[in-house]
């Protein structure tokens, strides 16, 4: 017996000793290596995310803080059609337009400009579908490029989320910073607002593009650019409020903006040239890259397996998000950080560059915003709150 109890012991010390050096091996892997696909292990490139703090500071301090961030350059189509978007801005969020106009100054450009380096990005993913027409091949390659980005709303908490994924240089090449002001706590991109949250109202977002609507045009009237969509949202007092500026408005592409607010309403706002509309769930909602229109014309004449393989895991992610929305028993900010780490909502570096850079949970009740540097499975969040 004893001898038995020896032998256990041993191989239990063993196992132990072999796990560790398994998990230090794992962990000398660096962003960018590929990892196992239900275990990923590596260093995180960024643990927790840097933080701006300008409360106090008002709306100067602000733009020239903005007007040192890096942005695209935006093709002519885009310029066109940003030019729209510069009286619609103003009146979804005329504070935010004051703050772009401020920019434009500072930096010697027309503020149209501004606003149409920050739709670029969106624009660029939504080219390669419009080019894919229907070959399938081109169209399963212009999927790759929007294989991310899944948004989550708990009902009645307050609390929405998001996973950011993108190409694994993004990670590599631009550090997660968050600004905080009196007003909001948000990511700013390429100069402009984007993920974040007001005293009431907090904002995540999914692309969607061609695959579901059509793309605005330079006729396209009451367009409006996703900056000022945050802006505008952040700056409501409710859900409904948020809605009810943005309902006569198109985004340049099909967006959908998933939100929350401190009453406990929650919902997709999915903005497109067919209509905006504001969708809800029973428990909550967990969103993809696609409407449901989009969706069920796949599945006419295609199984679930081979709609979900032609656009790269669009549909798996909705499906799981809306499970865990849907079973979560823990309805709070840890209970949401534990979804986002989940297969296959979480995309670590397996069979594509396509990775989570960055995750995002708002409390809107508690006014503390959580963002990690990295995918959180391999870092921390920085927490940060308006009190």
């Amino acid at each position: 017996m004893k001898n038995s109890i020896k032998t256990l012991t041993v191989a239990v010390a063993l196992a132990s000793t072999i796990g560790t050096l398994s998990f230090a091996a794992a962990a000398k892997q660096v962003p960018g290596e590929a990892l196992d696909y239900y275990a990923p292990d590596r260093t995180a490139h960024q643990v927790g995310a840097e933080v701006v703090d300008l409360s106090g500071k008002g709306q100067e301090a602000l733009a020239q803080q903005l007007a040192t961030l890096h942005r695209l350059t935006p093709e002519q189509t885009v310029l066109d059609i940003a030019v729209n978007a510069v009286e619609n801005n103003k009146a979804i969020a005329p504070k935010y337009a004051g703050l772009m106009q401020r920019q434009a100054e500072i930096k010697g450009v027309e503020v149209h400009e501004l606003y149409a380096a920050i739709a670029q990005a969106d624009w660029d993913i939504n080219k390669s579908f419009v080019t894919a027409g229907d070959d399938l091949a081109i169209l399963q390659g212009a999927a790759q490029s929007m294989r991310g980005c899944t948004t989550l709303a708990f009902a009645e908490t307050g609390i929405v989320a998001q996973n950011n994924d993108m190409d694994i240089n993004n990670l590599l090449t631009a550090e997660t910073t968050v600004i905080k002001t009196d007003e909001r706590i948000f990511l700013a991109t390429d100069g402009g607002h984007f993920q974040g949250m007001g005293k009431h109202v907090a904002a995540v977002l999914n692309f969607m593009g061609e695959p579901s609507a059509p793309s605005a045009t330079i006729d396209t009237k009451n367009v409006v650019t996703p900056d000022a969509v945050f802006a505008a949202i952040t700056a409501s007092k409710s859900v409904e409020d948020a809605f009810n500026k943005l309902k006569d408005y198109t985004t340049p592409v099909a967006i959908n903006f998933t939100v929350a607010d401190d009453k406990g309403d929650h919902g997709a706002i999915e903005m497109t040239t067919k209509g905006t509309r504001l969708v809800r769930g029973e428990s909550g909602i967990g969103h993809g890259n696609h409407t449901a229109e989009m969706r069920e014309t796949f599945l006419e004449d295609k199984t679930e397996l081979e709609a979900n393989m032609t656009f790269a895991d669009t549909f798996a992610r909705e499906d799981a998000a809306n499970m865990f929305i849907n079973y979560a028993k823990e309805r709070t900010v840890r209970g949401m950080q534990f979804i986002l780490e989940q297969k296959p909502l979480n995309l670590t570096k397996y069979d594509s560059d396509f990775v989570t850079v960055e995750s995002m949970v708002f409390d809107t009740k508690a006014g503390c915003a959580y963002v990690s540097g990295d995918n959180p499975k391999f870092g921390d969040y920085t927490k940060v709150c308006f009190n």
